[in-house]
């Protein structure tokens, strides 16, 4: 560009102080909403790599920090920059594929993204658990040197071990047993010989010894010939086989109802993808269903690995490192199995599609199943969704129309009957508010329910009642001043939980007889049963019902029968489940009692009776997917009825029969519900109509949190007006709030909320952004964001 003289400007010259490339880009583990540049020492250039854990200063103190590399760069914004100062791990523990998914999560889930790729890594493998130590030894001095030093040098062992380490490769080294045994001397002698600096002895971490003993777990012992498809699984998988082998994207959700033989479709499709070299997840709602899931696939398949939070540190790390390096075809997990880090992913299963328990409720609080579909999109592999029950959001995206003429990569599979010709059990009604107008007393066990209980019993079938409500009354009330009993810490009324020791065969409910604790089910306090009225000093009653209260009538009107019970007060880890599920499989127990624990995955050919004590339940909680969780609950528990030769029964007693949802899970008609639900949906602009985003913001000052409230909604506001001013008005951002949360302070945090919702999620993720880049979502303990939430409680 020539100047105002005529001659053209003279390059600028390098600023001195500039720093001078490369650079690494670092999300550190500590939260820090953005990506910091630090210089690279000489001492690790050619080491490291995008997706190598590593150790940088941070602050004026230079506080030694993790973190992981995301890239590597030749220019930074920055005027000044430290240098790294090590790698923690010489391993890639993000590969490109997943560094893409973190970061789309990242934005998404409107999440720092040194706190994704923290959640992505399990604990056990950045500590490096379970794997053992290799010392590795190499020259430290010019090698020109050493030549010149080995004519001078006279000792015989000294010679042996530079002339072998002159060897080796340069800049590599060599294990020191293998060195030592080479040159004819003891490990000793070449530690001594460390000392005076020729050489350099260090540590090493060794994964080969930790992936054998691994393989050695695996196997195919057991293994079982694969039954004759029936015509429905016939024809799933004629659709499903070429896009299998395809290699493409595509999300297909498998609407089979209970027992219709939607695992052997698992295991097929898995088939077909280990046939084309590459491998699969397989994603469980329950870590209590990972054991027995396992050994249905490892009847089939040899190389095996699983993930999840319950298996020990050692365990986990062995698996996460078979699976990095290849050596499974087949991954089962829970949630956090998503992130297995497989080299070439072509199928992922998600069963059960529809469990909130596929969701993560700490940041990142993404959506398993989601992130599922993301990471196929990536991948360029096929998911697919299992459920007879499956979320309304996945079931109307499946059979939307596409506005345009490109590819829909949805498609819904049926399984409209059950395996081998077995009928669907017969359901009963039972009207518990007639059952009270000609029984006396309190009866949990309606008599119909008693009575095909006694039958099914005797001629030795065996039993399931759920309950999805544990402890024994959740409601302890004075009847004088009509209070009753709250969380010292959390605006929501207490469970009372009866000791173990408790007489069992007692009907009484007088709280003066009563020995147990009061449990806040949000904060885990407990404290004493109060033997009268706190307020009043009146006599308290105990209301409401619950597994233990249930349990305690099943032993007095049942007292020859074996039972458990089966919630997260008897079950403490998965091998409890694992071992009574066991028991129940050998017919050790004929009724189990439990949650909703018992409601899915469970295929026991004896049960023939089901007994869902209360299907209201769940009916009256102030969120908009109340209907749709309890049509899934008790379909799912009526499938665990009727899967031998002999007919199942269904008893499903309520207060509330008229109900449209009691009624269509009466009829297990999921079509009807989902029409009828959805076209409520559409008509108030609820989800899967409406994307949504909630902001929960908490302070144990309630002033503090009304006031930061109010300034985060006014960002918000404005935010969503510029947003408003630049879309189309069909997809408007609607806001609501600050308000408090339906339950309005959970241990000691009062909490507000701000709900976003708009026809498009792009245009939330736009305001999220804004309001991130304002630095308002920094306070992470005091400000969560949710994005999807699916609950609002």
């Amino acid at each position: 560009m020539p100047n105002l003289f005529g001659q053209p400007d003279a390059p600028l010259p390098d600023r001195p102080d500039r720093p001078v490339g490369p650079f690494a880009v670092v999300a550190l583990e500590n939260a820090l909403d953005k990506t910091l540049d630090y210089g690279i020492p000489r001492r690790l250039l050619g080491r490291l790599k995008v997706g190598q854990r590593v150790k940088a200063p941070l602050g004026r103190s230079n506080r030694a920090t993790f973190g992981v590399v995301v890239a590597l760069t030749d220019s930074t914004e920055y005027p000044k920059i430290k240098d790294l100062l090590a790698i923690d791990d010489d391993r890639v523990l993000i590969a490109p594929n997943m560094m893409r998914l973190a970061r789309w999560m990242s934005r998404y889930y409107c999440t720092p993204l040194g706190t994704v790729l923290e959640t992505i890594i399990p604990a056990a493998v950045k500590r490096r658990t379970g794997a053992g130590v290799v010392h590795k030894v190499r020259l430290n001095r010019p090698r020109e040197e050493i030549q010149t030093l080995l004519g001078k040098t006279k000792g015989k062992k000294r010679k042996a071990i530079l002339g072998r380490l002159l060897l080796v490769e340069p800049g590599h080294d060599i294990e020191l047993n293998h060195l030592a045994g080479e040159a004819g001397t003891t490990p000793a002698t070449v530690r001594q010989l460390a000392k005076t600096g020729l050489i350099t002895l260090h540590a090493e971490t060794d994964f080969g010894a930790m992936r054998a003993a691994v393989y050695q777990s695996q196997g195919a012992a057991d293994a079982v010939p694969e039954p004759e498809l029936n015509p429905d699984q016939a024809a799933v998988m004629a659709e499903l086989t070429p896009r299998m082998r395809g290699g493409a994207f595509s999300v297909n959700l498998l609407l089979g109802v209970t027992g219709s033989g939607k695992t052997e479709i698992y295991l097929r499709c898995l088939r077909e993808v280990i046939a084309l070299g590459r491998q699969a997840i397989v994603l469980v709602p329950e870590i209590a269903l990972t054991p027995q899931t396992v050994r249905r696939f490892t009847q089939r398949f040899p190389r095996v690995a699983v993930l999840h939070s319950g298996l020990s540190s050692g365990d986990r790390h062995r698996y996460w490192q078979q699976i990095a390096t290849g050596g499974a075809d087949v991954v089962v997990g829970a949630r956090s199995a998503v992130f297995a880090p497989l080299p070439n992913v072509g199928l992922i299963v998600v069963d059960e599609e529809h469990e909130a328990s596929y969701k993560q409720d700490t940041a990142p609080r993404y959506q398993g199943r989601d992130v599922a579909v993301m990471r196929a999109r990536i991948e360029s592999a096929a998911v697919l969704l299992g459920s007879a029950t499956p979320s309304l959001e996945m079931y109307a995206k499946v059979q939307r129309q596409p506005d345009d003429d490109k590819p829909w990569p949805y498609h819904l599979l049926s399984l409209p009957r059950r395996v081998r010709g077995l009928k669907m059990p017969a359901v009963e009604l039972v009207d518990m508010k007639q059952e009270a107008r000609f029984r006396r007393g309190v009866h949990l066990l309606g008599q119909r329910l008693e009575r095909l209980l006694e039958q099914e019993l005797a001629e030795g079938h065996q039993a399931i009642l759920l309950l999805n409500r544990r402890g024994y009354s959740n409601f302890v009330h004075c009847s004088s001043c009509q209070s009753a009993l709250q969380c010292k810490y959390c605006d929501t009324t207490v469970t009372y939980h009866r000791n173990a020791t408790a007489d069992v065969q007692t009907a009484s409910f007088d709280v003066g007889k009563q020995t147990g604790q009061l449990h806040c089910h949000y904060c885990l306090a407990v404290t004493p049963l109060p033997p009268a009225c706190p307020a009043c000093g009146k006599k308290l009653s105990l209301f409401g019902l619950g597994t233990q209260r249930v349990e305690e009538e099943l032993k007095r009107k049942f007292p020859n029968i074996t039972y458990a019970r089966v919630d997260s007060d008897t079950m403490r880890s998965a091998k409890d489940y694992e071992d009574l599920l066991g028991r129940f499989g050998r017919g050790e127990l004929q009724v189990m009692l439990g949650t909703q624990m018992i409601a899915k995955g469970l295929d026991y050919p004896n049960v023939t009776l089901v007994g869902v004590v209360s299907g209201d339940t769940a009916l009256s909680l102030p969120d908009f997917r109340a209907s749709e969780r309890t049509f899934q609950l008790i379909t799912q528990v009526a499938g665990r009825a009727g899967r031998g030769d002999a007919p199942g029964r269904v008893v499903l007693q309520t207060f509330q029969p008229d109900d449209p949802t009691i009624q269509s899970a009466l009829r297990q008609d999921f079509a009807g519900f989902a029409t009828k639900e959805l076209a409520l949906r559409r008509e108030v602009g609820l989800p899967p109509y409406a994307r949504m985003a909630r902001i929960i913001l908490r302070d144990q000052d309630l002033q503090t949190l009304q006031e930061h409230s109010e300034k985060l909604a006014a960002d918000v506001a404005d935010a969503v007006a510029m947003e408003n001013l630049r879309g189309p008005s069909s997809s408007r951002i609607v806001m609501k709030g600050p308000m408090p949360c339906a339950i309005g302070r959970i241990a000691g945090y009062h909490r507000y909320q701000l709900l976003l919702s708009s026809a498009r999620g792009e245009r939330l993720q736009r305001v999220l952004a804004a309001i991130r880049d304002k630095g308002d979502l920094k306070k992470a303990e005091r400000v969560a964001v949710d994005v999807d939430p699916v609950s609002l409680l």
